[in-house]
């Protein structure tokens, strides 16, 4: 599965693109802002996406998922929220709590591959 990670604290994504790696994901792009996810989406196109909601300096992956919702490829917010800000324009997804465990990410994968 071709999967983009957003997400702008470089140790996170580090943990993600491994722990997609152990779950046999070897196509993953990991970016940090979203212009580098639009234009990852641009060269690429991805079956699936984890979408750190903030994204530092009042910046929100907003933008990256309505792309996606617009494509009609799956994605999850990974936020240290309980849940994200009402009035931010965000289509609905799930949401994983970070850090996101290995058996979290794997169950939230498994149903992306069920749901195929």
């Amino acid at each position: 599965m071709r999967i983009l990670v957003v997400e702008d604290e470089p140790l996170l994504a580090m943990l993600l693109e491994e722990n997609l790696a152990d779950l046999g994901h070897d196509k993953v792009t990991a970016v940090a802002t979203v212009d580098q996810a639009l234009s990852a989406l641009d060269e690429s196109p991805v079956d699936a996406a984890l979408l750190d909601f903030s994204l530092g300096s009042d910046t929100t992956s907003v933008p990256v998922a309505l792309r996606l919702r617009e494509e009609g490829t799956p994605f999850f917010y990974l936020s240290g929220h309980a849940s994200l800000d009402p009035d931010s324009g965000a289509p609905e997804a799930p949401m994983l709590p970070k850090p996101v465990s290995l058996d979290a990410l794997r169950q939230a994968l498994s149903t992306l591959i069920e749901a195929d």
